[in-house]
Parts: C-alpha cells; sequence; structure tokens
C-alpha cells in the first residue's frame, strides 16, 4: 500500500480495499480463468501506477465494482449509516459505503468499500447481503 493511497483511505474514512478485491481475484480465478486474465490486465492498465492519493482511491474503487460486476452481474449501491440503500453516484461518493448487488436475487453481493468506523446498519447489511 502506498503512502498516498493510505492517506486517501485515512482523509475518506473508509478500511483498505484491497482484501476485498483479492477476494474477488480468487473467485474470479476460479471460475473463469480468461477472466482472471482480462482482470489482471485491467488492473495494470487502470489501476497500477495512478499515483495520487484520491486518484488511486478512485482507480480501485472503480475496478473492484468493475471486478464485482465480472463475477455477478448486478447494481452498485451506496449504504447510509441508516442502512438506507441508494443507487450508486458515477463517481462515488467519498467515504461511502458501496456494496453490488447481483440482478440475480438468490445470489450474494460484495462489499466495494467499507467505511473505517461503520454503523451497526451498515455492518448488518453486509451480513446479510454480501459475502
Amino acid at each position: 500500500m502506498t503512502g498516498t493511497y493510505a492517506q486517501a483511505l485515512a482523509e475518506h474514512g473508509i478500511e483498505d480495499v484491497q482484501p476485498l478485491y483479492r477476494r474477488l481475484l480468487r473467485q474470479l480465478k476460479t471460475r473463469d480463468g480468461r477472466a482472471y486474465e482480462r482482470a489482471v490486465e485491467r488492473y495494470r492498465s487502470d489501476v497500477e501506477g495512478v499515483t495520487g492519493g484520491g486518484e488511486a482511491l478512485s482507480a480501485w474503487l472503480s475496478y473492484g465494482a468493475w471486478l464485482a460486476s465480472s463475477l455477478e452481474p448486478g447494481e452498485l449501491f451506496t449504504i447510509s449509516e441508516q442502512g438506507r440503500a441508494a443507487r450508486a453516484p458515477d463517481p462515488f461518493p467519498a467515504g461511502a459505503m458501496l456494496i453490488h448487488l447481483p440482478a440475480a436475487a438468490n445470489r450474494k453481493g460484495f462489499v466495494i468499500a467499507m467505511p473505517a468506523a461503520p454503523s451497526e446498519a451498515q455492518r448488518a447489511t453486509a451480513d446479510l447481503l454480501c459475502e
């Protein structure tokens, strides 16, 4: 983790997203080796080498949203501190909890970004809806 990336995480109040995305990459590799290779290429072109803190965080969040939709088509939502969901705007709001919910109702979603200090409602939403 670079210093500027770590600083951006602290400024925006979210946890490091890299462990979340590593899990998504492992799932993708298990399901579809070619899709995994595309994900690695996308990482190299869109994330690796971005040096500005805010830009790096934005690149990571965009990559995570793309990665989740590669596993399960669906939509990205923000979850408020009260646990209310709303479609995520583009660009993503800084410091928001972001989850990807698959279009298939019987599939679990993926956390894309979690606040460093999530509310009980946010934590419960992640536990209920996400892997």
